[in-house]
């Protein structure tokens, strides 16, 4: 009678094979696959987010997204570490420890320097910032603080963006310097300026974006956590990422969902769960798991019907 413990490989004849040749076969059939699959079935992926589409199709949220960044009130702004000290998203103690360590000035990064750059294009843009500059800081903060609620009543006429009258000083001329630069493609450039011939650092356009516009074509694509989440194709029938299943369970804890810690917390658990499953063969009581569970004898079912069937950590029979 065979032993199960002896290697099954010996009751086989042992035959040349070209491994290089099969290796080969394998990627190409599956590299045609691939190619035919993806041309047949496709890939429902939208055109990306730019700053041009927001200001062209939402003009009102472009300025409040802008006059956010002016008044210090915006979602990077009050982000905190890595990006200012502010504490609106620190979710954890590491992230003060981390840091300022990417500092960006929403108020001159997003607004001012690109506005300075309009300029020269512009000689109303110009006149503005002059004026703005050459005003004390509280007038500023009126000027802008003022504006910035006027939005909220704002309407859009020919494409220009019209709020009731008020004191506003040079901020109406600014913003709408602003929204011609968004329009005209130039805003991405203007932020993402780097002194090197060529540009790999698309933090300050992608940062421009972060909060309602970002918010808002998420939700359109069903991509927000309340909704479908990462594991979402876009606006397709059918589940995308399903290894990312583990990742928004953990989200739908309600201790989790509802912390303003959230992120920090289903990392943490995340990586938990990632060093116990990469240990497991080591942990006590854990590495013990699948010989008490017996799901081997399901795989190996029929194995075990044609030979000695031992009991777990027996011997089979001579």
């Amino acid at each position: 009678m065979p032993n199960p413990k002896i290697d099954l490989t010996h009751r086989y004849r042992y035959v040349p094979s070209d491994f290089v040749k099969h290796l080969g076969m394998t990627t190409l059939v599956i590299a045609v696959l691939a190619v035919v699959l993806s041309a047949v079935f496709r890939e429902p992926v939208r055109p990306a987010l730019k700053i041009s589409t927001i200001a062209t199709k939402t003009p009102v949220l472009f300025e409040k997204v802008a006059m956010g960044d002016l008044t210090g009130t915006g979602q990077i702004a009050t982000y905190g570490p890595p990006y200012n000290s502010s504490q609106g998203n620190v979710q954890s103690p590491m992230q003060n420890i981390v840091g300022v360590i990417h500092p960006v000035n929403p108020k001159v990064d997003f607004v001012l320097t690109p506005l300075k750059m309009a300029a020269s294009l512009n000689p109303a843009v110009g006149t503005a910032l002059h004026t703005w500059d050459a005003a004390p800081a509280s007038r500023q903060t009126a000027w802008a603080d003022r504006y910035q609620a006027a939005l909220a009543h704002a309407r859009v006429v020919g494409g220009q963006v019209v709020v009731p009258a008020g004191a506003y000083g040079p901020v109406p001329t600014m913003m709408r310097g602003l929204l011609e630069l968004g329009r005209s493609g130039l805003m991405t450039g203007a932020l993402n300026r780097s002194p090197a011939d060529y540009q790999f650092d698309n933090m300050y356009g992608l940062l421009f974006i972060q909060g309602a516009p970002l918010h808002n074509a998420a939700s359109r694509l069903e991509l927000l956590g309340n909704q479908w989440g990462i594991i979402h194709e876009e606006n397709a029938p059918y589940p995308g990422p399903w290894w990312m299943t583990i990742v928004t369970a953990i989200y739908q804890i309600p201790f989790v969902a509802h912390a303003s810690s959230g992120d920090a917390m289903a990392l943490t658990i995340g990586m938990l769960l990632f060093l116990v499953l990469m240990f497991a063969p080591w942990i006590p009581g854990i590495n013990r798991l699948p010989r008490h569970l017996g799901v081997y004898r399901l795989i190996w079912k029929n194995y075990y019907h044609d030979h000695d069937d031992p009991k777990p950590g027996g011997e089979a029979s001579p």
